[in-house]
């Protein structure tokens, strides 16, 4: 369904705009994105690659994943983490704080935010300006000889 969306949005950036979509973004999602994506019905499609992949990966580094659903949740939980990473990083540019918070009621999270109930929540990050008194206790620096071990 994403690689349709991408493909709708090319056709109509090349349609009202100067910008012509270039070949290459067209083949990734309409060929790359549904054949690495794509698990078929029951997940049958994924068990072929599965078979296909750890055959090709006898005799050649091949990319492993995804060939399951599991795989897919994995993998849609990296790619969130590593955007909120940059969200936080962005925030940091322009003069925010931010922080990323385990432990929070999902339940109530999907509820607030509409969610459907099988929505995977992979972090909630708070953000906002730097209160002077912001820090509750005096922070701890242990000595780096510790921790850290030079060769």
């Amino acid at each position: 369904a994403a690689a349709n969306q991408m493909l709708t949005v090319f056709d109509e950036v090349d349609r009202t705009t100067e910008f012509k979509t270039p070949a290459i973004s067209r083949v990734y999602y309409s060929r790359t994105v549904r054949l690495t994506y794509w698990q078929g019905w029951g997940g049958w499609f994924g068990l072929c690659k599965r078979v296909a992949i750890w055959f090709v990966g006898l005799f050649r580094p091949i990319t492993r994943g995804p060939a399951s659903h599991a795989d897919m949740r994995v993998w849609a939980i990296k790619s969130t983490s590593l955007a909120c990473e940059n969200l936080m990083l962005a925030f940091r540019a322009h003069g925010f704080d931010s922080c990323p918070m385990e432990g929070t009621d999902h339940v109530r999270i999907e509820k607030l935010l509409n969610l459907p109930h099988d929505a995977e929540i992979a972090m909630v990050i708070g953000a906002g300006k730097r209160a002077e008194n912001g820090v509750y206790t005096k922070q701890v620096r242990f000595d780096s000889k510790h921790y850290l071990i030079e060769h």
